[in-house]
C-alpha cells in the first residue's frame, strides 16, 4: 500500500485506484470523481493509501471478470458489503458468459443471494441506498443487485419462506445475463433503440434462462422468474406476450422490482432517471393493468415515497439525503450533506424535518451531488 500525494488525484477525473485509510477500510472506490481540491487535500492529510497493483481495463460491461472476488462473509458496514457483493456478481457474470458449461453458477450466485438476504434483515436502509450511489460498477450489474434487494423485500412482505425467497433473489441477480453481451451497444444510443437491436433486447429473458440452464441451474422457480420478468398482466410484455393467468407470483414480484430499479437508474438510451417518488407513482398507475397491484402496494409500503438515498432540498437551503424510508416528507430521517452556501459538509448532519427550518421543499438529482459522494456514504457507514 502506498500513501497518496496531492498529485495522485486530478480534480474532475476518475481516480485510478481505490483509497483506504490507515486501517485498510475502504474510503473511495476506483473511478470516483473528486471535483473539489480541498477534498483531495483532506484525503492526503488523512493518510489515504492505495494498492499500487490495482487497475482494471474494461471494454465491456463486465470486463474485469479477472478481478478477484472478495469473500461473501464480511464485517464491512452493510452499505460497503452491498458494494463488495456487486463486485463479486460482476466477476461471476463475466465468467459465466465466457464459459457457461465450465462454471457451477448456482452455488456462487446463492452465496451472494444469501448475503443479500442477511443484509436486508439487518440493515434494509443501507441495502436500498447503496446501489443508488454505485457509479463504479456497470449499470447492468448494479441493476441486478438493486432488483435482488427489492425482490427480497417484497417476497418477505408476501411472507414467502426463506428457501423460495432465495430462489427468487438468485433469479433477480441473473435476470439480465442474456442482455450483457449487447449492453455496450445499447449504451451507445442516446435516443430510441434501433428496431433490430430492440428485438435482440427483448429476447434476453429467454437467453438468460438458456445460459443458466447451460451453466447447470436446475431450480425451476429461479428459471421461471428469469424467463418471465418482462411479461405483463395485459399481454404487452415480452418475450412471450402472455397474460395474467399465465404469469405466476415469482415473475410478478421480479417484474415490479425490475421496473422500479430501471426507472431510477440512468441509461443513455432511456429517459432521464426518475426520482424514487415519481417512479413509485408511475408503478402505482400501472398496477392491475401491467403489474400486480398487491406487489406494487407492498413495495411502496416498504420503501416509502421518499426512499433511502433520495436527495432533497431543505427550506433553509441545505441539501440532504434521506436515510430511512418514509411516506410523508414531514418526519423524514434526513442528513444534510451540503451547506446553505452549496459547499459539501465535512460530515453529514442529522436534521429534524418537523422543524420548519428543515422542511423538505423539493427533490435533487444525484448528478448534482457527486462532489458529496464520500459524505453521502458516511450517512450509512459512520
Amino acid at each position: 500500500m502506498k500513501k497518496i500525494t496531492s498529485a495522485s488525484i486530478i480534480p474532475g477525473k476518475p481516480i485510478p485506484f481505490s483509497l483506504y485509510d490507515k486501517q485498510g477500510v475502504l474510503l473511495l472506490r476506483q473511478g470516483t470523481v473528486i471535483n473539489m481540491p480541498h477534498l483531495i487535500e483532506r484525503l492526503v492529510m488523512r493518510g489515504a493509501h492505495y494498492d499500487e497493483g490495482e487497475g482494471e481495463s474494461a471494454s465491456s460491461p463486465v470486463a474485469g471478470s479477472q478481478h478477484k472476488p472478495v469473500p461473501v462473509t464480511s464485517k464491512l458496514p452493510a452499505f460497503e458489503h452491498i458494494n463488495e457483493l456487486t463486485l463479486n456478481l460482476k466477476h461471476v457474470i463475466g465468467t459465466a458468459l465466457k464459459n457457461p458449461e465450465q462454471i457451477d453458477v448456482a452455488p456462487r450466485i446463492e452465496k451472494i443471494a444469501l448475503a443479500i438476504q442477511q443484509i436486508c434483515a439487518e440493515d434494509i436502509d443501507s441495502a436500498i441506498a447503496a446501489p443508488c450511489f454505485d457509479t463504479f460498477n456497470p449499470y447492468i450489474v448494479v441493476h441486478q443487485v438493486m432488483g435482488a434487494v427489492l425482490t427480497e423485500l417484497v417476497a418477505h412482505g408476501k411472507e414467502w419462506p426463506q428457501k423460495d425467497r432465495l430462489s427468487l433473489v438468485c433469479a433477480a441477480l441473473t435476470r439480465d445475463l442474456g442482455q450483457v453481451p449487447i449492453q455496450t451497444e445499447l449504451d451507445q444510443h442516446a435516443g430510441p433503440v434501433p428496431e433490430a437491436l430492440r428485438i435482440r433486447m427483448q429476447q434476453h429473458p429467454n437467453l438468460s434462462g438458456d445460459l443458466l440452464q447451460r451453466a447447470g441451474v436446475t431450480d425451476g422457480l429461479w428459471i421461471e422468474a428469469v424467463r418471465g420478468h418482462h411479461e405483463r398482466l395485459n399481454g404487452s410484455g415480452y418475450p412471450a406476450g402472455i397474460r395474467a393467468g399465465q404469469i405466476s407470483l415469482g415473475p410478478r414480484i421480479l417484474a415490479v422490482a425490475d421496473t422500479y430499479s430501471a426507472m431510477i437508474k440512468s441509461r443513455p438510451y432511456r429517459n432521464k432517471p426518475l426520482f424514487s417518488q415519481n417512479a413509485l407513482k408511475e408503478i402505482y398507475q400501472k398496477k392491475d393493468a401491467e403489474i400486480d397491484g398487491e406487489i406494487a402496494r407492498i413495495l411502496i409500503s416498504k420503501i416509502g415515497l421518499l426512499s433511502p438515498g433520495a436527495i432533497v432540498k431543505l427550506k433553509c437551503g441545505e441539501i440532504a439525503v434521506v436515510k430511512s424510508p418514509t411516506v410523508k416528507a414531514e418526519g423524514a430521517v434526513v442528513y444534510a450533506i451540503y451547506s446553505t452556501s452549496g459547499m459539501p459538509l465535512s460530515d453529514p448532519v442529522r436534521r429534524e424535518t418537523m422543524d420548519p427550518r428543515y422542511q423538505i421543499t423539493g427533490l435533487v438529482p444525484y448528478s448534482e451531488c457527486r462532489t458529496a459522494s464520500f459524505i453521502i456514504k458516511r450517512v450509512w457507514t459512520k
